[in-house]
């Protein structure tokens, strides 16, 4: 079983904390906002500061857990994906079951250059990453020799 690429944590960490000032600016335009009493301004500015107690909490210490107890494999006939601490699931996805293969790279993946591979069967899709180039090339290619 192999571990995800070492800078998928940053990049986590990452898109959390752009999450938290989205929510930092919509708080406070809805704390400006004519219509907003001093009650309602009371409850947005408490709702921020508890997302954003959740957003550190989770920043320093969820998503290093999250990056610790996730393994995949990709074998010559399926891909494994092993997640959980204390509620461990192991996920088995059959090559020949899988319908597509596709490969992302957003904005913020790509200041880490990273990608997510999501690989598709009729029931589900299931996105594996963030990976290297290296291994999302090896990902996309398997499936795709396996589909010929």
């Amino acid at each position: 079983m192999r571990r995800l690429d070492q800078r998928s944590v940053i990049f986590w960490q990452v898109e959390n904390a752009v999450g938290a000032v989205a929510l930092l600016v919509v708080a406070f335009t809805l704390s400006r906002l004519p219509f907003t009493t001093p009650q309602w301004d009371m409850w947005i500015r408490l709702l921020a500061l508890a997302a954003l107690l959740f957003a550190l909490l989770d920043a320093l210490v969820l998503i290093p857990q999250r990056y610790r107890y996730y393994r995949y494999a990709l074998t010559a006939d399926c891909i494994i994906v092993e997640q959980g601490r204390f509620w461990r699931r192991r996920q088995v996805y059959p090559l020949s079951r899988i319908l597509y293969c596709e490969v992302r790279q957003g904005p913020i993946l790509g200041l880490f250059n990273l990608f997510t591979v999501r690989a598709a069967t009729i029931v589900e899709s299931r996105s594996l990453g963030p990976l290297g180039r290296a291994e999302a090339d090896r990902f996309e290619l398997l499936i795709r020799e396996y589909a010929e």
